[in-house]
């Protein structure tokens, strides 16, 4: 296991650990995780660890082909364990904060309308 990898993973053990022992903290994930609800438990936890403030993460690939921008000049990657079979890899995602926009309209998350009440 390279240093690097064997970081990200002590960071998501102690991340894991730090958010289920602490109350405020676990609040703290839970919003980091709402906006990046299509990820897995583990990789919410390194997004968490490494960029709390995080909206929309993707790989550059996605960035690039698919919503027509790309990663800002020197932007650090959120390091996500990826599981290559044989063996433990690392992977790398980007927050929608390191990317700027090719053409318009902007990127606009999404969010909850005020005018829809549940009942």
């Amino acid at each position: 296991m390279t240093a690097k990898l064997q970081r990200i993973v002590e960071l998501a053990t102690g991340t894991a650990r730090t958010v289920t022992n602490q109350p405020d903290r676990w609040a703290d994930f839970l919003r980091t995780a709402a906006w990046n609800y299509k990820y897995p438990f583990q990789d919410q936890l390194l997004i968490y660890a490494q960029r709390p403030d995080a909206t929309a993460c993707a790989p550059i690939d996605v960035w690039n082909k698919r919503l027509d921008r790309w990663v800002k000049r020197g932007a650090k990657g959120i390091a996500l364990i990826e599981d290559r079979g044989n063996h433990l890899g690392l992977r790398h995602v980007f927050d929608v904060s390191d990317t700027q926009s090719r053409r318009q309209p902007e990127f606009s998350l999404w969010r909850l309308q005020d005018s829809v009440r549940l009942m």
